[in-house]
């Protein structure tokens, strides 16, 4: 029988669960600093202040550092992440640490991924200048995933956004194309640091593989079957490894719901 400290599947959401193993894969990183992209990273990066690192800072990309919002902000030029903030400055502010190698990791989302961490928050399609879809584009994904010494990310688990390929290369993974042959090489090629640790679907967490540096899935939620993932996924991805994740427990829940976002911005439940 499952202890009372805990939920069962059914409990919560899909999108609570990636909200809560997002803020999980935080706890390392207490006492680091990080730039938080908004949505879903910036609500994990909340409830993981709240739980299990309260000594991170938070850079947002617009240039406010250590901001501690009493609501969830709707965008990244929401006054809302002014609130405690140590200071308030711009663009060029909140991204120069980056290119410092000031920044611990990065926590970011995307409208497509590949099966090496490359995203796409550009547009869909297969022509630049005639797209089927439009995105809202880079903003500072592409500082954040080139610098950071670390990458997190995070997006609800579609087939159509996890791919061999994405449309287009908008953040830098793990094999990224060098300029100007166009040929695919590991990003260390072209100098860069860091890269993704993890991805966080609303399914599961994936990982990549030490040498090919090809996703692989890690961990399945509860209520989850490994072999939906597979389904739901544009590549064939192996589950070989995966195994169901640490279940959730009631207080997590209760924090995200009635204290990191209690008017339900984001619509996880």
């Amino acid at each position: 029988m499952m202890s009372e400290k805990f939920l069962k599947a059914g409990d919560f959401t899909a999108a609570e669960a990636m909200i809560i193993y997002g803020s999980r894969m935080l706890a390392p990183f207490n006492g680091k600093v990080g730039i938080i992209g908004i949505g879903a990273p910036l609500l994990a990066t909340q409830l993981a202040k709240l739980l299990h690192c309260p000594d991170m800072k938070m850079i947002v990309e617009t240039g406010q550092a250590d901001a501690n919002p009493q609501e969830v902000p709707i965008s990244i030029m929401d006054s809302r992440l002014t609130y405690g903030s140590s200071w308030q400055m711009g663009d060029p502010e909140g991204l120069f640490p980056l290119m410092r190698g000031e920044i611990d990791f990065g926590f970011i989302g995307g409208a497509q991924i590949d099966k090496y961490g490359n995203l796409n928050s550009t547009f869909i399609g297969t022509d630049y200048n005639k797209p089927h879809k439009r995105l809202a584009g880079t903003a500072g994904a592409v500082d954040i995933g080139g610098y950071a010494k670390a990458t997190i990310i995070t997006m609800v688990h579609q087939k159509r956004r996890i791919l061999e390929k994405v449309d287009y290369l908008t953040t830098p993974g793990w094999m990224v194309k060098k300029w100007p042959e166009g040929t695919m090489v590991r990003r260390e090629e072209i100098g860069l640091p860091g890269g993704p640790i993890a991805f966080i679907s609303s399914m599961g967490i994936m990982k990549f593989d030490d040498q090919t540096k090809i996703m692989y899935v890690d961990q399945y939620f509860p209520g989850v079957d490994p072999k939906a993932i597979k389904e739901n996924t544009g590549f064939d991805i192996d589950i070989s490894r995966a195994r169901e994740a640490d279940p959730i427990e009631r207080e997590e829940i209760r924090v995200l719901r009635e204290i990191a976002d209690p008017l339900n911005i984001y619509r996880t439940r």
